[in-house]
């Protein structure tokens, strides 16, 4: 487990490890001086693991006795924080099912993909799981209905600009999206409602629609609700993880448990992954659950492990990275880099290029001259000109700043 990663990172990784995984016990902690505990607890909270770390600690002083002893003022901190988050997660749970009940309503299909849902699916707890917002898979054409109900519910979009025409937003089938999640903010909370996995230039190849037919349910604060059905929950995981170079420990976390909660058809879940072109992203999920936890891997899983080589490089990677401790993401030419290289195919790379961002009008064309929705095309037409218009402007202030700068 990160043998060469600093003391306090593999004391996080062993609580983690402990919280995660079914029946695991703390190793024993090495003798070689007392942790850094604010390092510690500045691990845990970039990594998104602070109640894994709190719960996985206290197994560590049932097991170790006087062996092993956290400081007062360091169990009162976490406590704190602990407490502080689970009645956030209470409030985002009441929230979810509010907001689900209303679409409901409305007829508006949505898949809560991650927050409560995947934290009640995963750890068998709403409010084990850190997240800061709410994430809905909604249906493309319900997306417009969705909006319009937290609107009613006191939500803004997180825009600038009014929603004139969702259609203009949402593109269409041989135009780009000019967005690709509408940001709503709330008085208390912020929700995401997105209409695939990923994004336009990198996706997730199964359609909602196929997502919502398979869709599973959850008890999430005691109600039901919809969720993804448990090897689509694997493989969205896998994906998520793999696109952001698994760079927290909190979707590592994620994705041993969902391991640990699935009952599966291995070979089924290995080939629809192949099917839907995310076997490798599949494989390295379960090959970092393996180096980083030592978690037993099923033998499906580990047959097809040694038959790509590829994946070993990449869990190194992610090893180095993560071991070397630095808290920050990686950068979006990184990311890139290492999700085409974890594609099961080169040919990821060409809707990338294809759709690659600059290449494509964007938010800034929508508040330059808002269109309805048949119109979305003439945006094309109108990058350019915006472009053309801008340049002049943005000379002038690179001139400014530089006489600005100090010599």
């Amino acid at each position: 487990m990160l043998t060469e990663a600093e003391p306090e990172l593999r004391l996080v990784l062993n609580c983690t490890r402990t919280a995660t995984i079914t029946g695991a016990s703390p190793e024993p902690p090495t003798r070689d001086g007392t942790p850094d505990w604010d390092r510690v607890v500045e691990l845990a909270r970039y990594h998104g693991v602070v109640q894994l770390l709190y719960e996985g600690l206290e197994a560590m002083a049932r097991k170790c006795g006087d062996d092993f002893t956290v400081p007062e003022a360091v169990l009162t901190r976490l406590s704190s924080i602990v407490q502080g988050k689970q009645m956030r997660n209470l409030a985002f749970t009441t929230e979810l099912q509010q907001i689900l009940k209303r679409f409901e309503a409305r007829g508006v299909r949505a898949i809560p993909f991650k927050g409560p849902a995947l934290s009640a699916a995963a750890y068998d707890d709403a409010t084990v799981r850190e997240y800061n917002d709410l994430d809905l898979l909604v249906h493309p054409e319900d997306i417009p209905v969705a909006a319009d109900i937290l609107e009613e519910r006191g939500y803004e979009w997180h825009g600038g600009t009014p929603r004139l025409d969702d259609a203009a937003l949402l593109g269409g089938p041989v135009t780009k999206a000019i967005v690709h999640e509408y940001e709503m903010r709330g008085p208390d909370f912020d929700v995401e409602l997105r209409w695939r996995v990923g994004d336009a230039e990198r996706p997730f190849s199964i359609p909602f629609s196929e997502l919502w037919d398979h869709r599973d349910t959850v008890s999430v604060g005691g109600q039901p609700l919809p969720a993804l059905a448990q090897p689509d929950r694997l493989l969205v995981l896998a994906f998520h993880g793999t696109k952001h170079r698994w760079y927290l420990l909190k979707w590592l976390c994620d994705f041993v448990a969902a391991l640990e909660s699935t009952e599966a058809d291995w070979p089924h879940v290995l080939a629809r992954a192949r099917e839907t072109g995310v076997e490798r992203n599949l494989l390295l999920g379960a090959a970092l659950a393996h180096s980083v936890f030592g978690y037993s891997l099923p033998a499906p899983i580990l047959d097809r492990l040694r038959t790509d080589s590829r994946v070993s490089e990449l869990v190194e990677d992610v090893v180095e990275s993560l071991a070397a401790g630095t808290p920050e993401a990686p950068t979006k030419f990184e990311a890139t880099r290492f999700y085409l290289t974890a594609s099961d195919s080169m040919t990821a790379l060409v809707p990338f290029l294809l759709l690659y961002s600059p290449l494509h009008p964007t938010y800034s064309e929508y508040q330059f001259y808002p269109l309805p929705g048949p119109l979305h095309p003439l945006y094309y037409v109108i990058w350019p000109l915006r472009l053309l218009l801008e340049t002049p402007q943005w000379r002038r202030q690179s001139s400014e700043k530089q006489l600005d700068e100090p010599t």
